[in-house]
């Protein structure tokens, strides 16, 4: 039984790996809160794994903190899994393979290995980042834009009005329509248009290639997306800690 931890920006995602399939899955918010703090999940932990896999792009303060907390309750070292150049049949497209974030990485690769065709991969967390991978496993590229919450908090902060006015704003009504009657319903909605646009734009670039991808969406905020996008999409949740289950198993 291994234990597979994702420790992303804003939040920490965990499941279990029997071996045929993820379950006991869960997630925690640990943006704010102390690193001792953010590990209080592994108190809770009710089956001992055999073995700890995980990928962090948080830093090295929660990675110290999640070694130390498995050590204590379990006894067990955290095997920290890195980007690499070639998982199965997908191969890493940046010219500096280390650059490739390791979430991004286990993303594409759970991605490929699931649908075996051309894919678009979307994570919607704190930075909305797409990936295009060819049918034949090929990592074409990606790209980066700040998530939902950062365009609000750009405009929030770095703006003389709209923060101030946002605050006194009833906010959005009913409906789908796109545009707001007030600051915030306009902030709110601007930047989910925004996030609906590029996600969009990337799926017919792909397509235009010649290549019909499937997409697959990600992230603590693809909820907020997925209905938005015109093309059928696929919300896989765990999609991270598929791919690293990937990772760990050498692309089998």
């Amino acid at each position: 039984m291994q234990l597979l931890i994702d420790i992303g920006n804003t939040r920490i995602k965990w499941a279990f790996d029997s071996g045929n399939a993820l379950h006991d899955s869960g997630e925690i918010v640990h943006r704010d809160k102390t690193a001792a703090a953010a590990m209080a999940f592994v108190s809770e932990f009710t089956e001992k794994p055999d073995a700890v896999f995980a990928l962090n792009v948080a830093g090295i303060e929660l990675e110290n903190s999640l070694q130390q907390a498995l050590a204590e309750r379990f006894g067990l070292p955290v095997q920290m899994v890195c980007t690499t150049g070639k998982c199965g049949d997908v191969t890493n497209g940046y010219t500096s393979i280390e650059q490739l974030g390791a979430d991004r990485w286990a993303a594409l690769v759970g991605a490929w290995h699931q649908c075996r065709r051309a894919v678009v991969v979307v994570d919607v967390g704190t930075a909305i980042t797409i990936d295009l991978v060819a049918a034949d496993g090929r990592h074409l590229g990606g790209i980066i834009v700040p998530g939902i919450d950062l365009m609000r908090l750009a405009l929030n902060s770095d703006t003389s009005d709209i923060g101030g006015f946002a605050g006194n704003s009833k906010g959005p009504v009913p409906g789908r329509d796109w545009f707001g009657r007030d600051t915030l319903s306009a902030v709110q909605r601007g930047t989910l248009f925004n996030a609906r646009a590029v996600i969009e734009r990337a799926i017919e670039e792909f397509a235009g290639e010649g290549d019909t991808p499937a997409v697959f969406v990600t992230g603590g905020d693809a909820e907020l997306v997925v209905p938005l996008i015109s093309t059928p999409v696929e919300h896989r949740p765990l999609l991270v800690l598929e791919g690293l289950r990937l990772l760990v198993g050498g692309g089998s």
